[in-house]
């Protein structure tokens, strides 16, 4: 009606057309924008409407992530030195793992903590507003410090650093409201960076289709897991983004991949409009479920399965499907670790926490928060059908442990013994599962899931 009034006025002249056809463009620029947005869309937190939830499970795992809230912003906060640091930045003190990764999972519990309602201030020892300065000065010292906004002396583009961003990203979603626009804008860029890194990359495989082994005594698996990770973070942050279709591709090749059997290889079943034959170069685990790395059969990189249950998590904030390939093969991998008998044991053991690592572990053998989180994530998605005793059961084993472990200390801390758990970043590793635990219980109760 606009249009054919100013077509039909006297002074409809040159000038008016020109105007006229700029309206036009811009009206046809907006909706191609509209259909092909790279901005953020933030969580929409007033979906979430149903409470917190009040099982047992859910306490107990609560109870798990509270603890090492304490921990986080007592001990840990004070040992790394952000205390004594002024300025808007903290001094991360390098670009490695141990310098990156523990902070990338601290801010990520955090995160999680503060805005499903399960931080408490009285147990944490630190005001919710303290909380979450702290969060926010971590989330924007690790945007600030990636590649793509501090150039080469920056970390990221590195063999594990699309999981370290991936955190970083999800944290920084999280806490979106909290950011300014700058600091919007640097972590967008860290997400974009290391999500268009997988844009070509050609996927790794433990084994050939023709059953050659191309990397002795060590899958993939875990490796393709976690690159897939970055991917879900980009697609629940920018579900409109221009790369939208090339992240959604690679990110079902590689969660797929991840957790492939020699059987999939010859497979029809389809994924996102392919066979499996399409989508497989290979496969990184056995056919019953188990799978080799650092020259052993080892539990703790079959539990790693969650890296692509995480997908289901991030896609339930975001209102966004379950792609299908989060829980491919997680059936197989979750029989295997409750009921398979290998070298003469079990790996779960009925009626205790204990999980058996039969070719030994390098990493300690108390290691159960891991085991807990899948053990929900089994229940609620039902990849405890084949096995005998369902998550539930597991869960309330391997959960009471953690926290049992936890409460040796007055600070929240689950590990007292070197012995116990020697990789650098387990207080914070622990932090970060019991976060995704509790979180899939909290959609859960939301009924997003």
């Amino acid at each position: 009606m606009f249009f054919a009034s100013l077509k039909e006025s006297k002074f409809y002249t040159v000038r008016h057309g020109l105007i006229l056809a700029l309206i036009i463009f811009f009206c046809q620029w907006s909706n191609v924008a509209a259909a092909g947005s790279a901005a953020v869309v933030p969580v929409d937190w007033q979906r979430f409407n149903k409470g917190t939830p009040a099982d047992q499970l859910s306490l107990v795992a609560k109870n798990i992530l509270q603890n090492a809230n304490k921990y986080a912003l007592t001990t840990w906060w004070n040992k790394k030195g952000f205390a004594r640091q002024a300025g808007g930045y903290l001094n991360l003190g390098g670009v490695a793992e141990n310098n990156i990764r523990p902070v990338a999972d601290e801010v990520f519990a955090l995160a999680v903590s503060l805005k499903t309602g399960a931080y408490d201030a009285r147990r944490a020892g630190a005001a919710e507003q303290l909380a979450t300065e702290r969060t926010k000065r971590m989330i924007i010292s690790l945007a600030h410090t990636h590649v793509a906004n501090s150039g080469k002396t920056g970390w990221g583009n590195s063999w594990q650093s699309a999981l370290w961003a991936g955190k970083t990203g999800v944290a920084g979603w999280l806490m979106w409201d909290k950011l300014s626009t700058v600091e919007q804008t640097e972590l967008r860029k860290v997400v974009l960076f290391e999500a268009n890194r997988f844009n070509e990359y050609k996927v790794p495989y433990y084994r050939s289709p023709n059953g050659k082994i191309n990397y002795p005594g060590d899958t993939k698996a875990e490796e393709n897991a976690w690159n897939a990770t970055i991917l879900q973070t980009a697609l629940a942050m920018m579900p409109n983004h221009p790369n939208k279709k090339i992240w959604t591709a690679k990110m079902n090749e590689l969660m797929l991949s991840a957790f492939a059997r020699p059987d999939d290889v010859k497979s029809g079943a389809r994924y996102f409009g392919k066979s499996l034959v399409q989508w497989l170069n290979g496969s990184n685990i056995n056919n019953d479920g188990t799978l080799v790395n650092q020259d052993k059969l080892h539990p703790d990189y079959m539990s790693d399965v969650s890296f692509n249950v995480q997908a289901a998590l991030l896609f339930g904030l975001a209102g966004m499907k379950v792609p299908p390939a989060a829980l491919f093969n997680a059936e197989r991998i979750y029989q295997a670790l409750s009921d398979g008998n290998f070298f003469g044991t079990n790996l779960y053991q009925p009626g205790s926490s204990l999980v058996v690592y039969p070719n030994g572990n390098a990493w300690g053998t108390q290691r159960r928060m891991n085991f807990a989180l899948l053990d929900l994530e089994a229940a609620i998605f039902g990849f405890d059908s084949l096995a005998n005793k369902k998550g539930d059961y597991w869960a309330n084993l391997h959960l009471r442990k953690v926290l049992t472990m936890q409460n040796r200390s007055k600070d929240g801390r689950t590990y007292l013994y070197y012995g116990e758990d020697k990789y650098a970043g387990r207080e914070e590793w622990v932090a970060e599962q019991a976060a995704q635990a509790y979180l899939v219980k909290w959609l859960q109760k939301q009924g997003v899931l």
